[in-house]
């Protein structure tokens, strides 16, 4: 939801518009054969499932641009009322044998001025990644490309192993015992862009670049393996592979 003022000298006027950028990915994601159940971010706090059994239905949950506190503040918890706290939820999922993806963005990781705040939070502890306390943001306005590390796991199977430039990522420290998969080795840096490992009896990944703009720019939006990399990620969480 965008507010936007016009000043026009002494005079001004602001108007109102919304807009879903999961436009971009959930499209690619059907027409891979994945099917989604999409919640956007205003009716999370209502509407995302409150215990594991509700969650086992799905093979994977994404979350993309979602802050901790979306997922922490139900509306009943905001009239003083508790209810189960849906980051242990979704830690106890993937712990029981389900599949987790974090998709960055200006509210994922840390995200803008740490205001997502998974660091220390029983979602990070179900991971591949360590999360940071602070502004976790890399912009690279000149572009990076993702490079693959592993090319021959199943997600990366039969993908080219450098990926379309990218403008942004979540800076995140790999976990010991994750795996990487793609990575930002320019500049010499070695910043995890794709990382996986299995936490009990399921996966989870951390994709830190952004599936939408600013960070995905259009040379990734339109690639032709743009719809066909998310579903080899979700399908692999979700055991197909």
């Amino acid at each position: 939801m965008i507010s936007t003022t016009h000043i026009k000298g002494v005079d001004a006027f602001t108007h109102y518009s919304y807009g879903e950028a999961a436009r971009y990915i959930l499209p690619k994601l059907r027409e891979n054969d994945i099917e989604v159940d999409y919640i956007p971010c205003h009716d999370v706090m209502a509407k995302f499932p409150l215990s594991v059994e509700e969650l086992n239905v799905y093979g994977c949950v994404v979350i993309s641009d979602l802050g901790s506190n979306s997922l922490l503040f139900h509306p009943n918890v905001l009239r003083s009322q508790s209810m189960p706290n849906r980051l242990q939820v979704l830690r106890d999922y993937v712990k029981g044998g389900g599949g987790f993806l974090m998709i960055g963005g200006y509210m994922s990781f840390a995200g803008v001025e740490n205001k997502a705040r998974f660091h220390e939070t029983e979602l990070e502890e179900c991971m591949p990644v360590e999360i940071l306390d602070h502004d976790d943001r890399v912009e690279l306005p000149q572009g990076f490309c993702p490079k693959a590390v592993e090319p021959e796991h199943p997600i990366l199977k039969g993908l080219p192993t450098v990926f379309p430039t990218m403008l942004f990522y979540n800076k995140t420290i790999l976990k010991p015992g994750a795996k990487l998969l793609l990575v930002n080795n320019e500049s010499n840096r070695y910043d995890p862009i794709l990382a996986v490992w299995e936490y009990g009896q399921g996966r989870s990944a951390a994709f830190t670049p952004d599936c939408a703009p600013h960070g995905a720019p259009p040379e990734f939006l339109n690639w032709e393996y743009y719809g066909k990399f998310f579903a080899n990620t979700i399908r692999w969480l979700g055991g197909e592979k």
